[in-house]
């Protein structure tokens, strides 16, 4: 896979439409942190009490989350994208919930035998959301078909996503900033790797 291809192809196409794609993780990372404050208890740090808040605020954005991944793929796709799209899938609740569930239990549950596995987990289930944003609505078919389409291709993904850790750095000395420009280029990217690896799956 020629991932730095893909690369210069995301670079090419958030040109002008920066704003409009990293609106959905602003609007992600805003209620995250609206939360997070909300529960913390800054006085008394050993205060869990919120935690069990935070989490339930995680789960309840899955289906935006969903709805980002589906909101970068039509992107890609060169349809007309709208901010509103990404809140539509709440209907699919069910669905979406166990997918990211047993992606999340699956990674744990191999990252306890040693973190190399997990790692390999993470990359095998990565293609999930992708297969279900195409139509596929069962949960572990979409993990089987994803394990299927990332086989041979590990490594290559491994690779293409280390390959954006420079970026990655560039946002933290930025304090943040930095991220208006990587968010989007990253989860672009991420699209446009998910088309490629579809077509000669």
């Amino acid at each position: 896979m020629n991932y730095t291809k893909i690369k210069e192809e995301a670079r090419n196409k958030i040109k002008g439409n920066i704003w409009k794609l990293i609106l959905p993780s602003l609007i992600v990372f805003a209620i995250q942190l609206v939360v997070t404050l909300s529960t913390t208890d800054f006085t008394d740090l050993q205060n869990t009490s919120g935690d069990g808040l935070s989490s339930l605020v995680t789960i309840a954005l899955y289906p935006i989350e969903f709805g980002i991944i589906v909101y970068y793929l039509d992107f890609v796709r060169g349809k007309d994208v709208q901010l509103k799209d990404i809140f539509g899938y709440y209907k699919q609740f069910g669905p979406i919930f166990l997918l990211f569930f047993l992606i999340g239990l699956f990674t744990t549950l191999w990252t306890l035998l040693f973190i190399i596995p997990g790692i390999i987990a993470a990359i095998k289930y990565s293609m999930a959301p992708y297969i279900m944003a195409d139509g596929e609505t069962d949960a572990m078919t979409c993990i089987n078909k994803s394990k299927v389409m990332m086989n041979g291709y590990k490594g290559d993904y491994f690779c293409f996503k280390l390959s954006f850790i420079g970026w990655f750095l560039l946002g933290l000395i930025t304090f943040g900033i930095a991220y208006i420009y990587v968010v989007p280029y990253m989860k672009t990217a991420d699209a446009l790797y998910y088309e490629e690896l579809k077509k000669i799956s």
